[in-house]
């Protein structure tokens, strides 16, 4: 039985794929800083938005809403379409809420406010930006475990997560350096799709994506 799947909207990218991503899947979407993650992310949203009529997420860790609007704006996105159909959890929102009850646990509120949203309106595709601000503010002591519990609680929430990371600068003389160890998120997420800017001249740059599970 053939898995129900979401479309990337990449030109051959989905192709490669079988047709999309699975649904349900949690996904990280890594790359170094400027290849283009949140516009991705969020490109993905509005588009299943539009052509599917997918209820979208995007949980904002590092920029308040209007600035993540601002910048999606200047992006070119239909910014009409996307204020009706991406719900944005910004940080702003979260420590304003924190603020009212200090005892409570950061991961909890994460959970509880994406619950209700789900049980309200469903949620369909989740965007979280990014694994470097939840780092910061969940403060896991055990971080292998708890990306583990909080992605498996994803999962059976249902939505396809795609969680955008940045990746680590690529050494310059890769045998000289010592080998790196996959990061957890990558050990415990279903897949991850990796963007690159290729050079290809001294004025041009190609974008390459590219998946791994």
């Amino acid at each position: 039985m053939e898995l129900p799947r979401v479309k990337s909207r990449i030109d051959g990218f989905d192709d490669v794929l079988g047709g999309g991503i699975p649904r349900g899947s949690v996904v990280l979407v890594t790359g170094l800083p400027g290849t283009m993650k949140s516009s991705l992310g969020w490109s993905i949203l509005l588009n299943n938005a539009r052509d599917d009529g997918a209820k979208c997420l995007y949980v904002s860790l590092e920029q308040t809403k209007p600035s993540l609007e601002n910048q999606m704006a200047a992006m070119g996105f239909d910014m009409e379409l996307a204020r009706r159909s991406i719900h944005i959890l910004d940080v702003g929102t979260i420590q304003k809420e924190l603020g009212r009850s200090a005892t409570k646990p950061w991961m909890d509120f994460l959970r509880r406010t994406i619950e209700t949203k789900q049980k309200i309106e469903g949620i369909d595709l989740v965007v979280i930006d990014s694994m470097e601000a939840l780092d910061v503010l969940a403060k896991f002591q055990d971080r292998r475990s708890e990306l583990f519990h909080f992605f498996q609680w994803l999962r059976d929430l249902g939505p396809t997560t795609f969680v955008l990371t940045e990746a680590a600068p690529e050494p310059v003389f890769p045998a000289l350096s010592p080998e790196q160890n996959r990061d957890d998120a990558g050990y415990l997420a279903d897949g991850i799709v990796h963007l690159k800017l290729h050079p290809l001249s001294d004025v041009e740059m190609q974008r390459r994506v590219r998946a791994s599970d």
